[in-house]
């Protein structure tokens, strides 16, 4: 991967030019807004705070601090200080009960403990819209993973299942990203911005708000490229052989940490009741603990929503959608050689009624979903295969030799209902239903029930009862991955006709199930300072793991299951379903005060396995769990810190400037073979200077702990895992940005 980095001279003139250029539009547009103006407001914004209003928990609108379900709410403000590299980063530091794991080919969405091998079991939404790919990977990597975070507006994160609103893929926790857009905006206003940093960091981005009428336009662009820095050979990277063309260890490839490039444009247009989103996101990544040759991976995202909203009456309202999504992947080795690629699109249609006061203090959301994935599209370049080796494969024929997924389409059809009554002025009782039809799975019903009581101002309590559940990937059930040995559920049958030794036939999957119990209670102490607290309990049932068939090719070797080929290793992977149960209980715990210096805020969260039964111990004792490690004859979550501590500062000593700190302490982990890892603390600080209303400059400083313990990594297919972690922390390291508006 080539990155062009300019010099610091030439960010020095970008500077000066940006800046130029804001007080040139400022003759042609005055305007007396203070945009860069810290508000009180904003400083004190909680982290963990919800909106006022909030269609990601709930289909119907509850209001602050009156949430169905656990939510975190990240601010722009809170983005803009966090001094996260990226998207998932920024979660970690903010949303207690969240933890990104590394993985061997990924980076995994990790909630209250359940870090799987991929993140299709967490859904994210743009603005509400599933952006989920179905055939594997589940949320967008060129926006989990992108380090763009100027274009939000806040960030909404359901902690547990929300399939009861959202449906498949919502099990283990929903992200939802809100954008900006141009309801703030007076006429015409530009926004812009440029970053650049240590290890070949740069961005820069022009944000246009436009409003006419009732016409509002928001537009955004912004390319950002690190070069990221040299993989430390520690850990897994120098235990982990290359099975590549080039051999060696995983830490000879030449891979660097966190090396991305992002180009980001996002579109809004407003007119009266409709709404019209287009988006188009690529990047491009490196896989830096992968041991094959499609090692960096790239997405093209095209995504378009309309929407429309009409009143029926003073009572009802009808919010009905449509989206399209291209979503467009490859794969290439890090010196360019193209590895493989392939393509889905995604369609979806969705209505929703909400009625108001149907019977007395009553509230009642009712809808209909249907989503189509068209699955094992070629991509832009005409690509659908996959290879692991350079030199094993022939590029002119690869995309007939080497599917990576076949062509399939997948209708699911969902319905929904909800009710929300107050029994009292300050008891609520809701309760709600989704029911899901796949033609695979089959149908699912998800359940959520629960009571929220407010005695007064300063207290809030809510007791719950919801379920999530998540049916194996579409590429389970349309095959691909030819010739690296995946095995598609049609041929699950043709086991026992292959004579294999020790591999039998498979049953078929069903969708894995969370059923989660809550109490909440948040206690407004005065208006400085609050305490909030979430007890959980969550039982895990049906769990989706991927099994292998593998024999030494020097005593047997492998042969064709139905119309399925082993892999070039020879053997096969595949899905299924591990017995048996297993429960956790955890408590995240947040305090803040705030006051007009600023505020700070400490969290703790805390996740432990409560019991399994003996098949999931047993799993745990073979290193063959999906979610849980033994160490010592006891049960503990793989590869994921059990205790995390969080804490944020913001203080404002002055008008023109603003101090933060971000802390994230972690516990020892548990790796997937049951050692011991240790944790660390990771210290973020940064700066910010308001030169006058229209220009601010920040400067950021990243983990000045120079924390280097090897971070939690998940399971590794081949073998026996020796992973004890990855050298996944950057090392000190610093950016400054520049932000400036013409009014």
């Amino acid at each position: 991967m080539k990155i062009k980095t300019p010099s610091y001279a030439s960010f020095i003139g970008l500077l000066a030019g940006l800046y130029l250029s804001v007080g040139y539009c400022q003759t042609l547009l005055d305007s007396s807004q203070r945009y860069f103006e810290p508000n009180i407001n904003e400083i004190l914004q909680l982290p963990v705070a919800p909106p006022e209003e909030s269609n990601v928990s709930s289909n119907i609108s509850t209001g602050a601090y009156r949430e169905h379900a656990s939510l975190t709410t990240i601010t722009q403000q809170q983005l803009k200080l966090s001094g996260a590299r990226t998207l998932s980063e920024a979660l970690m530091f903010f949303v207690p009960g969240y933890f990104a794991v590394e993985d061997q080919d990924d980076i995994i969405a990790g909630f209250r403990g359940l870090a799987p091998d991929n993140n299709s079991k967490v859904l994210l939404l743009f603005n509400g819209q599933n952006m989920n790919t179905e055939f594997f990977w589940g949320p967008p990597d060129a926006i989990l993973n992108s380090p763009n975070l100027e274009y939000i507006e806040k960030i909404e994160v359901i902690r547990g299942p929300g399939s009861v609103t959202l449906g498949q893929g919502a099990l283990l926790g929903v992200i939802n990203i809100v954008t900006k857009d141009a309801k703030d905006s007076k006429n015409l206003q530009l926004h812009t911005h440029a970053q650049a940093g240590n290890d070949g960091f740069w961005g820069v981005g022009l944000q246009v708000k436009a409003q006419w009428q009732q016409l509002k336009f928001f537009s955004h662009i912004a390319q950002v490229s690190y070069l990221g820095q040299a993989l430390r050979p520690e850990g897994w990277v120098i235990l982990q052989g290359n099975q590549g063309w080039a051999g060696g260890k995983v830490a000879d490839m030449g891979h660097r940490l966190r090396r991305i490039d992002n180009l980001t444009m996002i579109n809004q247009i407003q007119y009266k009741n409709w709404d019209a989103q287009i988006h188009k996101i690529k990047q491009k990544r490196d896989l830096y603990n992968f041991y094959r040759d499609r090692e960096v991976i790239l997405q093209d995202l095209t995504a378009v929503n309309i929407s429309y909203q009409k009143h029926l009456g003073l009572t009802t309202r009808n919010t009905t959608s449509f989206s399209f999504i291209n979503d467009e992947y490859g794969l290439q080795s890090l010196s360019g050689v193209v590895m493989g690629g392939t393509a889905e699109q995604r369609y979806g249609l969705k209505t929703l009624f909400n009625v108001d006061n149907l019977l007395k203090n009553n509230k009642t959301a009712i809808g209909a979903e249907v989503r189509l994935f068209a699955m094992g599209l070629p991509n832009s370049m005409g690509n659908n295969f996959i290879a692991n080796k350079i030199g094993s494969f022939n590029p002119a024929t690869a995309n007939q030799e080497l599917t990576m997924v076949y062509r399939r389409n997948i209708e699911l059809f969902s319905l929904f209902l909800e009710n929300l009554y107050a029994i009292t002025p300050q008891i609520d009782l809701f309760a709600a239903v989704r029911f899901d039809k796949h033609p695979f799975w089959g149908q699912n019903l998800s359940p959520r029930l629960g009571l929220i009581y407010n005695p007064n101002k300063q207290i809030y309590l809510r007791a719950s009862y919801q379920a999530g559940f998540r049916g194996a990937v579409g590429l389970h059930y349309s095959g691909g991955y030819r010739n690296d040995g995946f095995l598609r559920a049609d041929n699950y049958s043709a086991v026992n006709q292959s004579n294999i030794p020790n591999a039998q036939n498979i049953d078929l999957i069903r969708p894995e199930r969370m059923s989660n119990t809550e109490i909440a209670v948040r206690w407004q102490i005065n208006d400085k300072t609050f305490v909030t607290s979430t007890l959980f309990y969550n039982t895990i049932s049906q769990i989706i793991d991927v099994g292998v068939f593998y024999q030494d090719p020097a005593v047997f070797r492998m042969v064709n299951i139905g119309t399925d080929i082993p892999g070039d290793w020879n053997g096969y992977w595949f899905f299924k379903n591990t017995p048996g149960t297993f429960s956790q209980i955890g408590v995240e715990t947040i305090a803040q005060y705030g006051n007009q210096w600023g505020n700070v805020t400490l969290s703790h969260a805390f996740v432990k396995v409560q019991r399994a039964t003996t098949e999931q111990k047993e799993l745990a004792e073979r290193a063959s769990s999906m979610y849980l490690a033994n160490h010592e004859n006891r049960l503990y979550h793989k590869a994921y810190p059990e205790s995390v501590w969080r804490g944020y500062i913001s203080l404002k000593p002055h008008s023109k400037w603003q101090t933060y700190f971000n802390m994230l302490y972690y516990s020892d982990w548990y790796s997937p073979i049951g050692t011991v890892a240790r944790g660390g603390l990771q210290l973020n600080c940064g700066v910010g200077f308001q030169l006058n209303d229209k220009v601010e400059f920040t400067l950021t400083l990243k983990n000045l702990t120079d924390n280097r313990n090897l971070y939690p990594m998940n399971s590794n297919a081949g073998g026996p895992d020796v992973s004890p972690g990855t050298a996944g922390w950057e090392s000190r390291t610093f950016w400054l940005t520049l932000r400036a508006k013409t009014n």
